[in-house]
C-alpha cells in the first residue's frame, strides 16, 4: 500500500475522490536517461555526470525563462542548456555533437511501465508537459504512446514553464472539460519531486514516483502520496475512486 504524507490545508479532510488524472512526461513517462548512454560512448566515464548538470540546467532555464518573462520554446531551451553544459566540462558544443545528443533525446523510449498504467486506466488522464507541442508530439509518437489534441498540455499554449500556476490551471481546464469541478479530484503523477510540489501548491491531488529514493524538500508542502513505481498508481486510482 501507499504511504500517505501529511498535506497543505488545502488538501480536505473527507476522502478525497479521483475524476481525472494528469501525467508529467520527462522522467515520468519518457526516460531520458538513455541519452546518457551516448554521451558516455563520447565521453566515457562522464556520461552521467554530463547528463545530470544537463537536466538540472535545462529545468533552470525553464525557471529563470518563467520568472523573466522569456519565455522560448522548450526543445530550443534544452539545447541552449546542453550546449552550456558540454562547456562547463571543457567540451567544444560541435554542431554534429549537439545535433547527436539533440537526436537521442528526441527518440527516447517510454518506461516499460508506462504503457501498461495508460492501457489500464479508466479514468480520463492527459498529458502536462514543459515540452513544447513541436518537440513533444514526435516524442510520444515514436514512444508509443497515442494521445489525442486536447489530451495533451503543453508550455507553448500559454508561453510559461511549471511550476506557475497558469500551467497547471491548462490541466484544471482540460479536467473540467472533463466534469471534474475540485481541484483535488485531479490526480496529477510526476517523477519529479519540484512538479509534484508545484501541482500541489496549486491544489491537485499529488502523486510523486520517487524512483530513486530521494529525500524531501523543505517547501511548506508534500506530495499527497509518495511512491517508487508507477505502477503503483493503478493502486492509487481505485483506492480513490471506489
Amino acid at each position: 500500500m501507499c504511504a500517505t504524507r501529511n498535506t497543505e490545508p488545502m488538501v480536505p479532510d473527507f476522502p478525497l475522490r479521483i475524476h481525472a488524472i494528469c501525467f508529467d512526461a520527462f522522467g515520468t513517462l519518457i526516460d531520458i536517461a538513455t541519452v546518457n548512454d551516448v554521451l558516455e560512448q563520447r565521453f566515457p566515464t562522464l556520461g552521467e555526470q554530463i547528463g545530470s548538470v544537463w537536466r538540472m540546467k535545462q529545468i533552470d532555464y525553464t525557471r529563470l525563462r518563467s520568472i523573466g518573462d522569456r519565455y522560448k520554446p522548450f526543445g530550443e531551451v534544452t539545447q541552449d542548456a546542453l550546449t552550456a553544459t558540454l562547456r562547463s566540462f571543457d567540451i567544444s558544443p560541435e554542431t554534429d555533437l549537439v545535433t547527436e545528443v539533440m537526436n537521442q533525446y528526441r527518440t527516447c523510449n517510454a518506461f516499460d511501465d508506462s504503457q501498461l498504467v495508460l492501457q489500464t486506466l479508466s479514468t480520463p488522464w492527459s498529458i502536462l508537459t514543459n515540452g513544447d507541442r513541436d518537440f513533444i508530439d514526435p516524442i510520444l509518437s515514436q514512444a508509443g504512446i497515442a494521445i489525442d489534441k486536447d489530451q495533451l498540455i503543453t508550455s507553448d499554449q500559454v508561453h510559461d514553464f511549471k511550476v506557475s500556476p497558469i500551467l497547471y490551471q491548462q490541466a484544471l481546464n482540460w479536467a473540467r472539460s472533463r466534469g471534474v469541478n475540485s481541484r483535488d479530484n485531479v490526480l496529477f503523477v510526476t517523477a519529479n519531486q519540484w512538479d509534484a510540489i508545484g501541482a500541489t501548491w496549486f491544489g491537485f491531488t499529488t502523486c510523486w514516483i520517487n524512483r530513486n529514493g530521494e529525500t524531501p524538500e523543505e517547501l511548506d508542502a508534500t506530495p499527497t502520496r509518495e511512491v517508487s513505481e508507477l505502477t503503483q498508481v493503478i493502486e492509487i486510482v481505485n483506492e480513490l475512486t471506489c
